[in-house]
């Protein structure tokens, strides 16, 4: 296959100027902890698309499953001294290298026949969970299969759900809630913890019944024709919508408005200019319900336990830090225990867990054994998917700490 042009890459090509090459990276990224490849680095990748840019390499298939080999959790950008944004690099680069991949063609099909086809999917969602999908009742049965999320019997979750949620009390203002594919499919307790806690804090809660995919499987996959057609859609929705902030359940959401988009629509000034006001306004869900406890109006009940935490990746990395922490140290009696590497990627990445499983569960297994030497009887994750993941692990260990969402467990002890 001849040369094609690195259009998006070279866009961006100021960032790749700024690394030094001092290999920092390498203590974060999840896929070299587990297999020590340098090209799946950041270091490692940049000086690929250095060598691709000046002539050195050829573009390639080698190449090219390399960049698809990471799980784009951008922990990289956060340790980088130099202040390279590699959240402007990797999707930018799949979207160059996606006709060399190995794995696009399957990609392509896998999502244009489920989010790009909302209603063929919820027709084939709303089948197959009656016929297979878990009982919801059991969230630890949640696992991730060959083919896909793990979907509960009742999917989509988005029929049985409102399209208003009033405050309870005072309203203090409307969030807008974007749902998120794995609370639609997977884990409507999600969803149920995050209304939760929105309404008790104050907040009226408008959930639009006309959303989608926000776009970030499309994005993150080097599929930008789709992206940008969902991402429209999510943007025009929210912006009419006439809400004080828009938050989701997944962390995953939450960046893709904030961030995404803005890279997305980087040469669509119309667009952008669209995609700016609603980052301008999107939240991640912890940080929102954070707001309560500082001005007072939220308390717990006491609950006596250890737990440890796993950051979402999207939250730290991308979404500017989260304060799960911050509420949890609200609850009387509660024992935040810090496992190690707590803010390295548990290996699910959306799709990467499904193209990538050996690597993605090596990864999980890590994330597992450092939770389990806190001593921790919960970890606690800020991201539905994280749940699935880390669940879906066969450790065969007999004593093994319980996997919750975060918000869950916060919303029920809620005052």
């Amino acid at each position: 296959m001849g040369k094609l042009a690195l259009v998006e890459t070279e866009a961006r090509a100021d960032e790749l100027a700024k690394c030094v090459n001092c290999g920092l990276c390498q203590a974060v990224c999840p896929t070299y902890l587990v297999e020590g490849h340098e090209g799946k680095t950041a270091r490692g990748k940049i000086e690929l698309m250095r060598g691709m840019l000046d002539g050195r390499l050829k573009q390639s298939t080698g190449i090219a499953d390399l960049v698809d080999d990471c799980v784009t959790c951008y922990a990289c950008q956060t340790v980088c001294p130099a202040g390279v944004k590699t959240e402007l690099l990797w999707t930018a680069l799949r979207q160059d290298l996606a006709s060399f991949a190995t794995n696009t063609t399957k990609k392509r099909r896998a999502l244009k026949w489920t989010v790009g086809s909302p209603k063929l999917m919820k027709l084939g969602v709303r089948r197959y969970g009656r016929m297979y999908g878990f009982n919801r009742q059991r969230p630890r049965e949640a696992k991730l299969g060959k083919f896909g999320l793990p979907v509960f019997n009742g999917a989509p979750y988005l029929d049985s759900l409102q399209e208003l949620y009033p405050a309870i009390g005072e309203e203090v203002g409307r969030v807008g809630l974007l749902i998120g594919c794995s609370g639609n499919l997977s884990a409507p307790w999600a969803v149920d913890a995050a209304l939760s806690l929105l309404r008790t804090v104050g907040w009226s809660v408008v959930v639009p019944k006309t959303q989608g995919c926000c776009g970030a499987p499309a994005i993150n996959n080097g599929q930008w024709k789709l992206g940008r057609k969902l991402a429209s859609r999510v943007i025009r929705l929210f912006d009419e919508l006439g809400v004080d902030w828009v938050t989701s359940p997944d962390a995953t959401c939450s960046s893709a408005m904030s961030t995404d988009y803005l890279n997305l629509f980087a040469d669509d000034p119309d667009q952008l200019e669209a995609a700016m006001r609603l980052s301008a306004k999107t939240i991640e869900l912890g940080n929102l319900i954070a707001k309560a406890l500082d001005e007072g109006r939220l308390k717990f009940h006491p609950l006596k336990v250890a737990v440890t935490v796993h950051d979402s990746c999207h939250s730290i990395h991308l979404g500017g830090g989260n304060r799960w922490r911050d509420l949890l140290r609200a609850i009387p009696g509660l024992e935040i225990r810090e496992m190690n590497e707590s803010s390295v990627c548990c290996g699910f990445g959306g799709s990467y867990a499904l193209m990538h499983p050996v690597t993605s569960e090596r990864i999980a297994a890590r994330k597992m054994t450092n939770a389990a030497q806190t001593g921790a009887e919960i970890v606690l994750v800020s991201s539905p998917g994280c749940q699935i993941r880390l669940q879906s692990l066969e450790t065969g260990a007999v004593e093994q700490p319980s996997i919750r969402y975060v918000a869950e467990l916060l919303a029920g002890m809620a005052i």
